[in-house]
């Protein structure tokens, strides 16, 4: 019983600094939630963007613990930094995992923490995109014991492109990534990342949103657990309102090893230090 309530006071307390942090400074918007498909776009110079959510999942399968079932995200969260006008730093990661199989108890863990630097190249014109370049290391917090984690250091690192389209962005994401095998120590398998989305305003407030995205792995034959072929489709709303931008999506699975139906939501909001 005393260990079970020293797990639910981490929790807490982890939820509690998450609000603090998040709703401790003032306005306003971001970038690209509910989607994965990263914005070319930086964060502007001196400011501090924060994000959480949660996000529900059906049918989510873990390859190398053989888990599948129900996935709930607990505060999905970022913290982005905006260093100058070619460079922003970005730390993710998720608070609490929590996975049910249908004929188990529930899997809890971290999710892994990521660090990415994105830097601009080419800046958007009348004539040509902006064009920036992301590299990303993923580091292995979750447990793999838990069933959720892999236990392996990964790599990718992605160019990305945009266009200001009438009132609408179109922007893409093309790399690849580097994926340790956690079942054969030395191998690593090398798989192709990618991401085409839109983001297009309906409302002085609203924005409709809409992507695909998803990693191929070239192998024909048994990809390292954790790096098989992905991909999901995923529309939803941002809506700016007090001082946030609020943000719900749905998801839908295209491989099997997707979740196949899913729902997600969050807010965002950006600081910025004059």
């Amino acid at each position: 019983m005393q260990k079970c309530s020293g797990r639910y006071r981490r929790i807490i307390l982890r939820l509690c600094s998450a609000a603090i942090i998040l709703f401790g400074g003032s306005s306003v918007y971001a970038q690209q939630r509910p989607l994965l498909t990263e914005d070319a776009r930086l964060i502007p110079p001196g400011s501090v963007e924060l994000e959480t959510g949660f996000t529900y999942e059906d049918q989510a399968v873990y390859p190398l613990s053989g888990l599948e079932g129900t996935h709930l995200a607990l505060l999905p969260s970022g913290v982005h930094f905006g260093l100058g006008d070619r460079a922003e730093f970005q730390l993710t990661g998720t608070v609490q995992d929590y996975l049910k199989p249908a004929d188990d108890d529930w899997h809890s863990d971290f999710g892994d923490l990521s660090l990415s630097t994105k830097m601009k190249i080419v800046g958007e014109s009348h004539k040509v995109p902006i064009i920036s370049f992301r590299p990303t290391v993923i580091l292995p917090n979750a447990n793999q014991a838990s069933g959720l984690g892999l236990n392996t250091t990964r790599f990718f690192a992605s160019v990305l492109a945009g266009k200001t389209v009438g009132k609408s962005f179109l922007y893409g994401n093309i790399g690849f990534g580097i994926m340790d095998d956690p079942t054969i120590a030395g191998e690593q398998n090398d798989v192709l990342t990618y991401g085409l989305a839109a983001i297009v305003p309906i409302a002085a407030r609203f924005k409709l949103v809409g992507e695909i995205n998803g990693v191929n792995n070239p192998r024909n034959s048994g990809p390292a657990p954790g790096s098989e072929t992905r991909s999901q489709v995923r529309s939803g709303l941002q809506i700016d309102a007090a001082g946030f931008r609020w943000d719900v999506g749905v998801l839908a699975g295209l491989t099997s090893v997707d979740p196949r139906i899913g729902v997600t939501f969050g807010l965002t909001k950006r600081i910025v230090f004059k």
